[in-house]
């Protein structure tokens, strides 16, 4: 898993854009392997090589460098959501699988879900949130049209309640499915004792029922 390179002092513009994208591939690989709560600034800097002072020089906060993540997250999954959309017949319930297959596809998306207004965007600064949130605006000006063409039962209000829904029913839905070591291991010793969803199956199905109260309504 280690990113690892033993880089000199970047002193060239093209060192140093390597560096920072070193970073983002350290924290978006712990974050993977432990889970975005788990991994600190000093893990970051440990696992590319260098000293927490000098990676501050790249990102402002451990909150920024994930913040990042999350915008490059939003992007495909944007992307992924197109290609789904597109490919989804005219039931509703294949739009709804479509949809929330583009979410649960995305393992480090659904945790950013969770994180984002929770923790990143509280210890950035105001000009770090602006990006960012310009970024996911422009991410849903592209999906938000296409679910409207796949549901033209619903507005565009609709639609964007319908995926505001889906991204916090998934957040919640990842922590849930994917509990500690601890809870895994009494759950094989007694499934009964500690129960987890399904993430896949729980998403798919909340969203087809969102979804069908949207059209009744």
């Amino acid at each position: 898993m280690s990113t690892k390179a033993g880089f000199l002092r970047a002193r060239r513009p093209e060192q140093k854009q390597q560096r920072y994208a070193a970073i983002l591939d350290a924290a978006r690989e712990l974050a993977l392997h432990d889970g975005v709560g788990a991994v600190s600034l000093a893990d970051i800097a440990a696992e590319v090589g260098m000293h927490k002072s000098a990676l501050l020089k790249y990102f402002e906060t451990r909150e920024e460098i994930f913040l990042r993540l999350a915008e490059t997250e939003f992007g495909e999954w944007a992307a992924g959501a197109l290609a789904a959309l597109a490919t989804a017949g005219p039931d509703p319930r294949e739009v709804a699988d479509a949809l929330a297959g583009s979410v649960a596809d995305r393992p480090l998306f659904c945790q950013l879900l969770l994180y984002t207004p929770l923790t990143l965007e509280r210890n950035v600064s105001l000009d770090v949130v602006r990006v960012f949130k310009l970024a996911i605006k422009g991410s849903m000006e592209d999906v938000m049209p296409a679910l409207q063409r796949a549901l033209p039962a619903l507005d565009a209000d609709a639609c964007f309640e319908l995926f505001m829904m889906t991204g916090m029913v998934a957040a919640g839905l990842w922590q849930a499915a994917h509990p500690s070591p601890q809870v895994v291991a009494l759950h094989a010793e007694d499934p009964g004792a500690a129960p987890y969803p399904d993430f896949r199956a729980s998403l798919v199905r909340f969203v087809w029922t969102y979804l069908a109260g949207l059209l009744a309504r």
